[in-house]
Parts: structure tokens; C-alpha cells; sequence
């Protein structure tokens, strides 16, 4: 999600700086650089002070052997305790947040139907929302502009012979396409999901677990918690959320759906919000968190690693500076909803 650089007065970034010489911060723990380990930042400088004061330390993610992965790091903050901070990646909506261009962001009953995407008819007018309702409208079954499979392209076709209006026809679509995703995805069947492509098919599978073992010590890491998840279990943990979103990519709306997974993992909260299906523009999305209790003045504060990994087919075929340049935008997307995130606990 695209970002305008944030500028703060001087007067401001004073005060940040004299609270932050103010700050008297109690040991995380024995060892930060081992907690640590498995990350970007790992043998790095980590300005405590600076990060209590509220910046927010990046790095680029380890480089990813898969072409069409990019990720990054980042590392921060937050005035709560660990149990909050892992509540509120729950419940809180970026669709608060206009600077985000998240459309509409809702949560899912456990099992949810086709008649549990309401939300789909409340969207903004505005050229983004525009073009995926054309698109929709305009579908061809037998090469879908958009990623889904030709079996739920199909489903259009049945639609477009009701004569619905334009809004009837996508809510109904998209209410059978994102239910039957989420149910593949919770099923035994998301192993063998795809969609159509030019080229081939795409398996999100495929996608999110290349994603996740293309950064050997995170896999390691957060093993634990992947292995309780649809990706590699048969006994699954129940999702701590559900949701399906309406978000901007390059001008362009897409819809996706995604559940939240969360675990304590020693003195750490491990939370990964894995967006398994998405209509257009990216192929796979996930959110990694790990959250470390912090003394900060006496008081218990969290501090917050997050990992972005993404999938999508226009970083395939960037090489050196341009994917450099696009490494660059994503930790500015990163940082303006890290942001985001952290005002909600203001």
C-alpha cells in the first residue's frame, strides 16, 4: 500500500529526542542479539533507547532464492503489554486508517458462508473500487482477466444470465468466490488450489510456502507455529481471525481473505497473518510478528519484530537497483502501517 513520506516539525522531533534521553529501559532479556538471531538484525546495532522513543528500525529481508518474493524487517515499540498487542493485530481495521487505501477490511464467523460477505456491497465509490467492479462485469470465463480458477469463472456466467446490476453481480460473485477459498483453505483441498494465469496456473500453496522457506531461520523460528496451520497440518489450530479486505494495488482494487495464527512460543507471542488468496496483483501476503515483553520506565511495553513477505509477478523480473527501488517502497508501505498500527494504542 503506497505512502507519502511523513514529516514531522522540528519542534516535535526535539521533544521525541528528549524523551527518549529520559527513557530508562529495564534488560529485555539476558541475551537481545539471541532472541534476535533468526532475523535481519541479527549482529546489528538495535537502538533501544531510539526505538522507545518511537522509531522504527528496517532492514531488507534476507534475498529470497524465490524470483517473484520480496521482504522485509522492521523492528519497534509499542506503549502496551505483549497479551494487548496480540489482541489488537486481531481486531483492529486499517480501513480506519484513509493514508492506507484499505477499502474495507471485515472479520469472518469460523465457518463462513456465501451470505456472510455483506461488506462487499458497502465499498467506496472511487476509480480504484471502479475498475475490479468493470472487471468483474467484464469477465470472460474463458480467459479471466482476474486469479481465479476457470471453474469459479464459470460461476459468472450463471450470474450475467439473472440480468443483475453491475453492484448485485459482483456481490454475489465474490461472495461465492471468497467463501469457497476460505473453505478450501481450512479444508484438505488448498494444497491443490489455484487459479489461472497467463502462462499456467498459480498454486497459493506453492506461493506462501516458498515465501516462508526461503528464509531458513525464520522457517525455523516460527516452525512451531506453521506447523499447526492448513500449511502443513492435518490437526489444525483454529484461527484466531478471519477476514476477507478490499485493498489498493497500483490503482487498482483487489480482494483478498486471510486468517490470523497465534501461539506462545518461550517468552514470545508468535503471530503470522497468512492472505492466501487475493484477486489481483499479488499472488500471496504474509504478515509475521513476534512480541517480547519490555520494561520501560517501570512500565510493560512490547517490542515488536515484523516480517513482510510477498509474492507477486512484477518483482519476477526486477534485477539490482530497480528491485532495490521497489525493497525501498515496500519499507515505506511497512513503516506508514506500522504507524498505523501503533496509533491505535494512543
Amino acid at each position: 500500500m503506497a505512502m507519502n513520506p511523513l514529516h514531522f516539525h522540528l519542534s516535535k522531533s526535539l521533544g521525541l529526542l528528549l524523551a527518549a534521553s529520559l527513557v530508562i529501559l529495564a534488560p529485555l532479556h539476558a541475551d537481545l542479539n539471541g532472541d534476535l538471531a533468526f532475523s535481519a538484525f541479527a549482529g546489528k546495532p538495535v537502538d533501544i533507547e531510539a526505538l522507545a522513543g518511537g522509531q522504527i528500525q528496517q532492514e531488507r529481508g534476507n534475498l529470497l532464492d524465490f524470483q517473484r518474493g520480496i521482504s522485509v524487517q522492521s523492528l519497534y515499540i509499542i506503549d502496551a503489554a505483549p497479551a494487548e498487542v496480540a489482541h489488537k493485530l486481531l481486531t483492529w481495521t486499517p480501513a480506519s486508517h484513509p493514508e492506507l487505501k484499505v477499502w474495507m477490511h471485515l472479520s469472518l464467523p469460523a465457518k463462513p458462508t456465501a451470505t456472510d460477505f455483506n461488506g462487499l456491497g458497502t465499498l467506496p465509490d472511487n476509480n480504484s473500487v471502479g475498475y475490479l467492479f468493470d472487471a468483474t462485469a467484464n469477465l470472460d470465463p474463458d480467459s479471466p482477466s482476474l486469479q481465479i480458477s476457470k471453474a469459479e469463472a464459470q460461476v459468472i456466467t450463471s450470474l450475467k444470465a439473472q440480468n443483475l446490476d453491475k453492484k448485485t453481480l459482483f456481490v454475489n460473485f465474490w461472495s461465492q468466490i471468497l467463501a469457497g477459498r476460505i473453505d478450501n483453505f481450512l479444508g484438505d483441498r488448498f494444497a491443490t488450489a489455484n487459479y489461472a494465469i497467463s502462462g499456467g496456473d498459480i498454486q497459493p500453496f506453492n506461493e506462501i510456502t516458498s515465501l516462508i522457506r526461503s528464509d531458513p531461520k525464520i522457517y525455523a523460528d516460527f516452525h512451531p507455529l506453521f506447523s499447526q496451520t492448513p500449511l502443513y497440518a492435518s490437526s489444525k489450530l483454529t484461527p484466531a481471525n478471519l477476514y476477507y479486505e478490499c485493498f489498493d494495488v497500483e490503482n487498482e482494487a483487489t480482494l483478498g481473505t486471510g486468517a490470523i495464527y497465534q501461539i506462545t512460543n518461550g517468552t514470545a507471542i508468535q503471530s503470522a497473518d497468512i492472505e492466501y488468496y487475493l484477486c489481483s496483483g499479488i499472488y500471496a501476503d504474509i504478515e509475521l510478528e513476534k512480541l517480547w515483553p519490555v520494561s520501560v520506565n517501570g512500565k510493560t511495553e512490547t517490542l515488536v519484530w515484523r516480517a513482510d513477505l510477498v509474492s507477486t509477478a512484477n518483482i519476477a523480473y526486477l534485477h539490482g537497483m530497480e528491485r532495490l527501488a521497489s525493497i525501498s517502497l515496500m519499507l515505506q508501505d511497512v513503516q506508514q502501517g506500522v504507524n498505523a498500527f501503533r496509533s491505535e494504542f494512543k
